[in-house]
């Protein structure tokens, strides 16, 4: 018979349990988002068991669809960037990497043990995939949102791609 040292015995005891991610904790945490009035629309859509799907319109009025996938650990945005060339793609995704950088204080980095993210570009569609480990889903979703915010708000906004804002996302720079 092994007997346990008093010591391991608590530490056993005082372990949080794993708990599986909920998909209607995952919805009330967007839905807040929504009140708080980060999107100007936003809605749930229809998806397969174990997935936790929205749509919203976003920056520059565009419709940006969300898919949280808790059998894939991961959560995608489809269409981040409309029709990005390869130059500007090779600067994004360096920028996205940049995000997991340790020089870059807590609230605006994202941390590795808890999720990465990665992009996508299909013919010019720029997508983000975050992979979220140990069901860090709302770390993981506050991390992204905040990404693709700074997305439109320090990477775009930079002035090297005023001629691709104007023409993908119908920016406007009049000077009045």
């Amino acid at each position: 018979m092994q007997v346990l040292r008093r010591e391991h015995f608590w530490s056993v005891e005082i372990m949080p349990k794993k708990t599986k991610p909920s998909l209607p904790s995952i919805r009330a945490f967007m839905e807040n988002y929504a009140q708080r009035g980060v999107f100007r629309s936003f809605s749930s859509q229809p998806a397969p068991k174990g997935v936790a799907a929205f749509r919203m319109i976003w920056h520059r009025d565009r419709p940006f669809d969300l898919i949280v996938d808790t059998q894939k650990k991961t959560i995608l945005i489809p269409e981040v960037l409309p029709g990005v060339p390869a130059a500007i793609y090779k600067d994004f995704k360096a920028f996205v990497e940049s995000r997991h950088a340790d020089s870059l204080p807590d609230h605006r980095r994202i941390d590795k043990s808890k999720a990465h993210v990665r992009t996508t570009s299909r013919r010019g569609t720029v997508s983000l995939r975050m992979a979220v480990k140990g069901g860090e889903y709302e770390y993981g979703l506050q991390r992204l949102i905040h990404l693709v915010h700074e997305t439109y708000l320090i990477f775009l906004a930079n002035g090297m791609y005023r001629d691709y804002m104007s023409e993908q996302l119908s920016a406007s720079f009049d000077i009045g």
